[in-house]
């Protein structure tokens, strides 16, 4: 069971049957992504990115209306929908898991209003919620509920600069769920950490038997990694590194010792992020079925530089998993037909977009 965030707030018709375009708002661009359907086939038919000027978005907050309404007219520009779905920065959500007696199952909103304020720093007026049941077939007394929770204010901004622009958003959606919806296949019950590198900071995911039950960010991402790159020497300007990041460089064919050592602090903090994650998943799920390595199932990177040369050897120092690359074509079409013209590297950048999109063809389809 799911419960929309705009349920509260205005009516919306159904909409499951209008192409939608998926739009997340970043602090230095916005992107968006549409889906082609033809003759039950699927496929990416536009997407793009529009750059922002700095001081326009700060981790969720407008701070310059107009300006954010002129670059999301040029996205509305670019794309067939008015409709769209649009994604909260994972700065102003926050996600938890709560017990709720089987009892209450018929009223677990009001059941779950009482909470609401012990687990998040907003009062429950100001506060927007909507929940999934994790373990509906569980004998047990109480069942686990899965919250997400997100300010109006938040979303009451955002309304207003999307309608002044002409788009329409008939969702707002959790970064890190649509980060998942895009990476993870569906009915993978797997135990997986998503690492996503975005402009100036970093999301981390983590998803046990299908549900995120955790995420955070850290406040680096690949500008960081791009000005650390430049201190090197490298590369003659910083667009030289943009295109570095789109070709397949081996470790040695880049790397002195030197310019290795000045990217092991960015590294070290990933690995770390991502050791706090897979222990937090083992202590808190000690039922979980895990690998046979005693660790999570995979750990799935994303961003454009994720495949930076070093950056998955560094992070499996401690977990001795599955590191690999999102392959987020996958879950939209078969690959071996696909027409899309995103390339792999592009798709990388693209995660929360396309996982946007694919929970409207989800829910069409469920």
């Amino acid at each position: 069971m799911k419960v929309n965030f705009l349920k509260k707030l205005l009516y919306i018709p159904n909409y499951l049957s209008l192409p939608v375009a998926g739009i997340e708002v970043c602090n230095k661009s916005i992107k968006y992504i549409e889906f082609l359907d033809y003759k039950g086939n699927t496929s990416i038919k536009k997407f793009g990115e529009i750059v922002l000027a700095p001081d326009i978005v700060k981790d969720g907050d407008i701070l310059n209306r107009n300006a954010l309404v002129k670059a999301l007219t040029e996205v509305k520009k670019n794309i067939s929908s008015d409709f769209v779905k649009v994604s909260i920065p994972e700065e102003k959500t926050y996600i938890f898991d709560v017990l709720i007696p089987r009892e209450a199952k018929d009223h677990i909103r009001d059941a779950l209003e009482f909470r609401i304020e012990e687990n998040v720093p907003l009062k429950l007026e100001e506060s927007c919620f909507e929940y999934e049941i994790v373990d509906e077939d569980s004998c047990e007394k109480d069942m686990v509920v899965n919250v997400s929770v997100v300010s109006k204010r938040v979303i009451a901004d955002f309304s207003e600069a999307f309608d002044q622009a002409g788009l329409y958003p008939v969702s707002y959606e959790i970064e890190s769920k649509m980060i998942a919806n895009s990476v993870i296949g569906k009915g993978d019950k797997k135990s997986t950490i998503i690492l996503n590198i975005k402009d100036d900071s970093t999301t981390l995911v983590a998803v046990v038997d299908g549900f995120v039950r955790l995420s955070s960010s850290v406040s680096i991402g690949e500008n960081t990694i791009v000005d650390t790159l430049f201190k090197t020497g490298l590369f003659k300007n910083r667009a030289e590194i943009g295109k570095f990041f789109e070709n397949d460089f081996s470790f040695e064919t880049i790397y002195t010792k030197e310019s290795y050592l000045s990217l092991v602090n960015i590294f070290s903090i990933y690995k770390d992020e991502v050791e706090k994650f897979n222990e937090y998943i083992l202590n808190k799920f000690p039922g979980i079925k895990l690998s046979p390595r005693g660790s999570v199932d995979k750990i799935v990177l994303c961003g454009k530089s994720s495949s930076l040369p070093g950056l998955t050897k560094h992070i499996n120092q401690n977990i001795k998993t599955d590191i690999v690359l999102a392959n987020t074509i996958s879950n939209v079409c078969d690959v071996n037909e696909c027409t899309s013209n995103i390339k792999f590297q592009d798709s990388l950048n693209f995660v929360t977009p396309i996982g946007l999109v694919l929970a409207s063809y989800r829910q069409a389809n469920a």
